[in-house]
């Protein structure tokens, strides 16, 4: 393409223009370049400031530790906010806890106090609350910083269907969003709310209150567990089975250990092998392995003879049994150690990257954590380093 002086050249030399009409075909020229650079297109310089512009979103910030400190960087492995905090922790509901010195606050995705540093201990945000330390006290904290109630507490839980427990003077009640007491402390212990009801401790026995805190399941269980999903566990007679929403026994006692549903799946226990049954009850997997841990995206770890693999939620050996150590699948990939390096397999098996690493973690937001040649890294779905503690040489 000529250049607006090679055209003019042009012009001249051929006398096909004249002078009024190149006048009139430089404006125009002159008007596209204005256009074009007011839409962006401009010096690399300027896009590249366009980029550092970018928002991004908090969830998908990593954490990164660099000369003794703490910052985030973005899925492309830009560091998005410098590495100065004592302490930090991922972001979750848009907010992130980092400590200074000896004292926590909340930073937003552009590195900013929203509440700045002030409390000894702090959870993380969930559901837009927060519980933090005053003194030897709890309280409830929303996004803007602004204190839930006016009641401090010797022990809370999160929130959760819009309760949460909270322990007075040694007992266990609830309160809403505002702060409110909705079910006077009472219990020796209360959890969490799910499917309408939440686990409780009263004469050292568990049952079941709704959210009006009627009882829905009386006390009579030694043993217990919270629901998850529609199903909680309960032991009956040293046998675990487990009942519904209602207190109605829906799978029988008969394991002699159980976990709660994951996945509408609850590893169980017969013979000192693990298995796993559904909803219903009825064995999906066989009890055959020695040990067995949750379903995470579709699969679960499964292990025997001292060598760990993966098995689909019907029971199929997707992964086969060989590796000396595996942890749980997310995006598509799970870490695998042979020998003593670490790499990652995808849902048939196939190793897509080869072990190299001296430490591996499963994948969250399209980057896994890494460590190998004494630094610490993050690497993408195709195994490629996107930014490291230190320089890394191939």
């Amino acid at each position: 393409m000529l250049s607006l002086s090679e055209k003019v050249a042009a012009e001249q030399e051929g006398g096909s223009m004249g002078m009024g009409k190149m006048m009139t075909q430089m404006r125009r020229y002159a008007l596209v370049c204005a256009a074009l650079l007011g839409a962006g297109c401009g010096s690399p310089e300027s896009e590249r400031a366009a980029d550092a512009l970018a928002p991004v979103a908090p969830e998908s910030l990593q954490v990164i530790y660099s000369d003794g400190k703490f910052g985030y960087i973005d899925p492309q492995g830009k560091v998005r906010i410098e590495p100065t905090f004592d302490v930090a922790y991922i972001f979750r509901d848009g907010l992130a806890p980092v400590k200074v010195g000896e004292e926590w606050g909340y930073i937003d995705a552009s590195g900013n106090y929203v509440i700045e540093p002030q409390y000894r201990q702090v959870t993380p945000f969930k559901k837009g609350f927060a519980r933090v330390h005053v003194g030897d006290k709890q309280i409830y904290l929303r996004k803007d910083g602004s204190q839930v109630g006016t009641m401090a507490v010797d022990f809370g839980y999160h929130f959760s269907e819009g309760l949460a427990f909270i322990a007075v003077d040694g007992k266990y009640g609830a309160i809403d969003t505002t702060g409110s007491v909705v079910i006077e402390p009472q219990y020796e212990q209360g959890y969490f709310f799910a499917h309408g009801v939440a686990m409780i401790k009263s004469d050292g026995k568990y049952g079941y209150i709704d959210k009006e805190g009627r009882m829905v399941v009386p006390p009579v269980y030694k043993e217990a567990d919270n629901f998850w999903g529609s199903r909680a566990k309960v032991k009956v007679d040293g046998q675990w089975g487990f009942i519904d929403s209602t207190g109605t026994m829906v799978i029988e006692p008969r394991y002699a250990d159980a976990w709660s549903f994951i996945e509408d799946r609850a590893r169980v226990k017969v013979d000192g092998l693990w298995g796993f049954i559904d909803l219903e009850g009825n064995l999906v997997i066989p009890c055959r392995y020695e040990r067995a841990e949750n379903f995470s995206d579709g699969f679960a770890r499964v292990y025997n003879r001292r060598k760990w693999g993966f098995v689909d939620k019907s029971g199929n050996e997707v992964v086969p049994l060989e590796y000396n150590d595996v942890k749980p699948f997310s995006e598509g990939l799970a870490p695998v150690r042979d020998g003593i390096r670490w790499g990652y397999v995808d849902t048939v098996g196939t190793m897509v990257i080869p072990p190299r690493f001296i430490q591996a973690e499963s994948f969250h937001k399209g980057l896994a954590k890494v460590s190998l040649k004494g630094s610490q890294a993050y690497i993408d779905h195709a195994g490629k380093i996107i930014w490291s503690e230190k320089p890394i040489t191939p």
